[in-house]
């Protein structure tokens, strides 16, 4: 997927460009940039991780996460996403994720953001395979430093899956 990247970018001819990702899209455009690096002009870090060492900490945050019945409603979405088929099935999945994803699992503006992102349109193949696959095995925390282009890094302090501290080492892995 990080070949893609420049790809399309030379196919829309593209003199310059610059990539945002985030969450998952955020592996993709930071292994772009340590396996091409400078041919975006900028690259835009949002919520993402160099190493899935980082990953570790879910499950200590997961752990520490309240309410109980949340926590175990969080988890059991996480193991269905290997198995999930419908776009139904990924609506649901989501739902039951989004107590994890705001800093107030009681936030009643989870459900404004339900409502807003009905009728999006999910990938259940690509879903499955990355669960599966521990989300594509990010691992470039020793390559940062062949980054060449400015990398802009965001982190939300209450991000419970890609946290600060993988945000942190980001910044002081690109020169």
């Amino acid at each position: 997927m990080a070949a893609d990247v420049g790809s399309l970018a030379r196919e829309l001819g593209l003199e310059q460009y610059a990539v945002l990702g985030h969450s998952y899209g955020a592996f993709v455009v930071l292994q772009h940039a340590v396996n091409f690096p400078g041919d975006a002009a900028q690259t835009i870090v949002s919520s993402g991780i160099p190493s899935a060492r980082f990953l570790e900490q879910i499950a200590r945050n997961l752990a520490a996460f309240e309410p109980g019945e949340l926590r175990e409603q969080v988890t059991s979405s996480w193991e269905r996403e290997k198995f999930v088929r419908t776009q139904g099935e990924v609506v649901q999945l989501l739902h039951d994720q989004w107590p994890f994803q705001f800093a107030d699992p009681h936030d009643p503006r989870i459900e404004d953001y339900e409502r807003h992102t009905a009728g999006a349109i999910y990938s259940t193949d690509v879903l499955r395979r990355f669960a599966s696959g521990e989300y594509g095995g990010i691992e470039v925390e020793d390559r940062l430093g062949d980054v060449t282009q400015p990398v802009l890094v965001l982190a939300g302090r209450h991000d419970r899956t890609c946290s600060v501290e993988a945000a942190q080492a980001i910044a002081e892995g690109v020169r």
